[in-house]
Order: structure tokens, then C-alpha cells, then sequence
């Protein structure tokens, strides 16, 4: 993992202002001679910076997205967890780490900071630029901001706005952190056992009915306990709270629901 560090104050679309920035970022094969084989990965609400660990068969060595033929970035998005500056980090006016003082931040903001990567890595065109669900929302933002820049995008599982169903999906979401009676606390696993509910609910929509009948069904028609769906949903929202925050998580489904291109422009 590479940090490009942006020593100069960040002004957020809300109008508050960072006093600084780090981006925390992978890249993959080289810049060619006349830069022509960028790929820039954006990724989705949960991941981090290494895109050839989390999309497997798609980029890589021998995949399609070839580190050999193409130089591949992918940055870590603005309030994550993962490296980049958010509610985890050490806000340089207090000394300590922002948590629940991080203020809110949009797709814009995030597609701002990787404008300040891209210029930092010498980029003046991305050949491809790719991502799915939240990743495709920062893809969409980018070819309304710089649409010289962009010669070819790749969307999946992503919209040009967030649906009222979105917008309810992370509502409750919030709420289940909100419940957690740990979670105003500074501290980096506070609001833990709220974020594992809200995984819960997540994986729900994730999946549908079918696949949970199919995938989940107890073989055994007299079980009165230990289900095997209640296994799936507990084991999936432990898993993301030992990689992840729930500050994060809280912020980041906020700025899904802000996500509206047709929102005017400053």
C-alpha cells in the first residue's frame, strides 16, 4: 500500500474543511510512454485500495485487467477505514482521532480526493474507469466532473441517484449502530455490536428469498434452534466487524443516500 499525502487544507462540499488529507492507494504495472493503458478501480462500501485481492478473476496477473499490460490504481475512498483520512484518523487539530466528529462527506468529496491522486501520479487520461455498487456511484460522479479524462467507464450493480429503498436500507442500517449504547464513544471498536445488526441487515438485501431457501434451508425439518440462516447472518456480521468501523460504516451509507447527479454544481 502507497499514502499520498496532501499537506494543504480540504474543503468538503458541506463547506467544512479538513486541515489536511492522506490517501492510502495501490498500484499495479506501470504507466506506459504516452499514458495510455490507465485503469482506475473505484471500490464499493466495505473494501479498501488492494483491488487485485477483492476482485479476483477479474484483475491480476493472467486476468483480463493485466498488471503486464496495463497500470492499475486503485485508491482507498475518503472516510474509510482503510488508510485514508476519515473518522479512524488523528484529526491534526486535536491530536487525537476524529471517530464520531468526522464530519459528513459525499461521492463528490471522494471523486475530489482521487482528482488529487490522479494529479499527484502524473494521469492525464484514464483509460478505463471501473466499479460496482458505491465504486460505480464514484465512476458516474467522475465522468461528470472531468469528462475529457475519461475515455471508457465500466458500471455494475450501481445508479446515477440512490433509490428511497437505498436511502431506507441505510437508514435502518444507521439505526442498528445508533442503538448501540457504545457507540458516541471514542474509541476505535465503539458502536461494534450495532455494526454487526447492520450487516445483518445488509446481507438481506444482498440476497433474496430464493437464495436463502436454497443456501440456508435446515435438512433437518425438527430443529427448534441453531438455524443455519441464523448461523449465515451471525457469522457475515462478525466477519465485518473484525475488518471494519462502524464510524465508517455509519458515514459512508450517508454518503450513498446523498447520491444524486442531477444535484447542482458549485
Amino acid at each position: 500500500m502507497n499514502v499520498f499525502n496532501y499537506p494543504q487544507p480540504f474543503t468538503l462540499e458541506n463547506g467544512v474543511v479538513l486541515p489536511e488529507l492522506q490517501i492510502a492507494y495501490h498500484t499495479y504495472g506501470k504507466l506506459n510512454a504516452d499514458g495510455s493503458n490507465v485503469v482506475w478501480v473505484c471500490h464499493a462500501l466495505t473494501a479498501n485500495s488492494d483491488c487485485v485481492d477483492w476482485w479476483k478473476g477479474l484483475i491480476g496477473p493472467s486476468c483480463l485487467i493485466n498488471p503486464e499490460e496495463y497500470f492499475i490504481v486503485c485508491a482507498n475512498i475518503l472516510g474509510s477505514c482503510y488508510g485514508t483520512t476519515g473518522p479512524t484518523s488523528i484529526n491534526p487539530k486535536t491530536g487525537a482521532p476524529y471517530y464520531s466528529d468526522f464530519p459528513t462527506v459525499t461521492i463528490r468529496d471522494m471523486v475530489k480526493a482521487h482528482i488529487l491522486l490522479r494529479e499527484a501520479l502524473g494521469i492525464e487520461k484514464i483509460g478505463l474507469l471501473m466499479g460496482g455498487s458505491m465504486g460505480g456511484y464514484q465512476v458516474l460522479e467522475w465522468c461528470m466532473m472531468e469528462p475529457g479524462r475519461i475515455e471508457k467507464s465500466f458500471l455494475i450493480a450501481t445508479s446515477p441517484s440512490e433509490s428511497a429503498w437505498g436511502v431506507a436500507v441505510h437508514t435502518a442500517q444507521r439505526l442498528a449502530i445508533e442503538a448501540d449504547n457504545t457507540w458516541r464513544n471514542h474509541d476505535a471498536h465503539a458502536g461494534a455490536q450495532g455494526l454487526k445488526a447492520a450487516r445483518a441487515i445488509g446481507m438481506l438485501t444482498y440476497r433474496n428469498y430464493g437464495i436463502f431457501q436454497d443456501t440456508q434451508t435446515d435438512p433437518d425439518p425438527e430443529k427448534i434452534d441453531h438455524f443455519r440462516a441464523s448461523s449465515y447472518i451471525q457469522y457475515q456480521g462478525e466477519k465485518l466487524v473484525k475488518r471494519f468501523n462502524a464510524f465508517s460504516y455509519w458515514l459512508l451509507t450517508k454518503s450513498m443516500d446523498s447520491h444524486h447527479l442531477a444535484r447542482g454544481r458549485g
